[in-house]
């Protein structure tokens, strides 16, 4: 990270049309005024519209906001600019600020401009990470409820009942020849299991943000020309997969992105498997298939309703030893809706599962086919609608939050013992480890760590 006087630059993320080029220190006002020809920029926040001369005979427009210390994102003067141009003009406004001794942000400079500023603390900033890199609105709105100070607020009602009942402790350990008795051993040890049972309730009703930022894998499995191919580019809107009248096309396990309405999950789309490989290269995709499928969050098996044996389809289930979440009866379209009803009850004789009707070709239930992956998802994981409501944490403060619990035990049994000078050392050890997930007292080497996780601009 830069020195925190330096008037730092980065092109933030687009919106829409605009691109943002963000401003902040305390000489950003007065870089940017002699940027935009000098013109009076007002210490109050406002909007305004402003010309940027880029050549002698050509200007371009943008939107300026200004946010003035200390009541802006980081603590400093911020100035952004919404530009309303190509690439090419915006570098060439970047370059233009960094003439006037702008110095280029670092990633997550300016969220880490607002930790050492007070804007937030450290688990906020953390926050900050989680909704920019998050992939379903779950993570999302956890992330959201430890920006707004959810952690903050919880951990500091418990760092003041443990500093409370550690200040009568020390106070009995001052006046331990005095007969004078400021809490009593039953109103201790009762306090202390108190603080225990309030900080296992905060690791029992969280998540962590690596739960929900990590994306299911999803494996489309069947027999060689079964319709895999064509289902996966028909779940992605657009063709990813090759797609072949030539059995075993798909040689390897490929992934992709899917993105769902309340999450998104890798859809791979894996080689068919046949019941005698013919080759190497056939038995190893056929062995990576079966890999993708015992790895996976869960199995979509695919059945080509069109065909008039599937006793094939069950010796290679039967051969993968898995069992599919999801069975899908594919080319839907090839039959008239009297013969596809008859296929359908022979299929759900056969499997003893209920299909699901698709065609990639028409589209016909593709839509339906990823409300039942995302209803999966979301059923199977931790990662639940009630998530929403709970405090995500990282790693980090769960094995702080542990630690701390830990330390409360020993100083209940201490306690117990009537020990109080130990039960003291622990009940501070204990506050000491709570105040790491939303405090002050960060080495550098966590904040480096912390901070390089961020992109550019935030």
């Amino acid at each position: 990270m830069h020195n925190l006087t330096d008037t730092i630059i980065a092109v933030s993320s687009s919106a829409g049309a605009r691109t943002i080029i963000r401003v902040a220190g305390s000489d950003a006002f007065n870089t940017v005024s002699r940027l935009l020809g000098g013109i009076d920029l007002s210490k109050k926040r406002a909007a305004q519209n402003v010309s940027i001369q880029i050549e002698d005979d050509f200007c371009v427009r943008a939107i300026l906001y200004t946010f003035p210390a200390p009541a802006s994102y980081t603590g400093d003067n911020i100035c952004e600019l919404h530009c309303l141009c190509c690439n090419e003009a915006v570098e060439r406004i970047y370059q233009k600020l960094i003439d006037l001794q702008c110095v280029p942000a670092d990633g997550g400079e300016f969220t880490y401009r607002a930790y050492v500023n007070g804007k937030m603390d450290i688990s906020q900033a953390e926050a900050v990470a989680a909704i920019v890199s998050g992939s379903n609105q779950y993570q999302i709105a956890a992330a959201q409820r430890v920006l707004s100070g959810a952690i903050e607020q919880t951990v500091g009602r418990i760092s003041e009942k443990i500093l409370t009942l550690l200040s009568l402790v020390e106070a009995g350990l001052d006046f331990s020849e005095e007969d004078i008795e400021f809490v009593s051993q039953v109103q201790a040890v009762n306090e202390t299991e108190q603080i225990l049972a309030e900080i296992e309730k905060l690791l029992a009703g969280s998540i962590s943000f690596e739960q929900v930022a990590e994306a299911d894998s999803v494996a489309v499995t069947g027999t060689p020309s079964c319709g895999k191919s064509s289902l996966v580019n028909a779940s992605l809107g657009f063709e990813r997969s090759i797609v072949s009248q030539t059995d075993g096309t798909t040689r390897d396990v490929l992934g992709h992105w899917l993105k769902l309405k309340k999450c998104d999950c890798v859809l791979f789309d894996c080689a068919g498997i046949g019941q005698e490989p013919q080759g190497l290269l056939e038995q190893y995709a056929q062995t990576a298939t079966i890999e993708a499928a015992k790895n996976a969050c869960f199995v979509v098996f695919c059945v080509d309703v069109s065909k008039t044996d599937y006793k094939n389809d069950i010796e290679i289930l039967n051969f993968m030893g898995i069992t599919p979440a999801i069975f899908v009866a594919t080319k839907c379209d090839l039959l008239r809706p009297d013969e596809l009803k008859n296929k359908l009850a022979e299929l759900n004789s056969l499997f003893k599962k209920e299909f699901l009707t698709t065609s990639a070709k028409t589209g016909n239930s593709i839509e339906n086919l990823k409300q039942r992956i995302e209803q999966l998802i979301i059923s199977q994981r931790t990662v639940s609608p009630e998530s929403a409501e709970k405090i995500a944490i990282t790693k980090r403060h769960q094995q702080s939050a542990a630690t701390a619990a830990d330390n409360a035990r020993l100083a209940k049994g201490e306690l117990q013992r009537q020990s109080g000078e130990t039960a003291a050392m622990y009940l501070r050890s204990a506050a000491q480890e709570l105040s790491v997930l939303s405090s002050e007292h960060i080495d550098e080497a966590i904040l480096g760590k912390i901070f390089s996780s961020f992109c550019v601009g935030k």
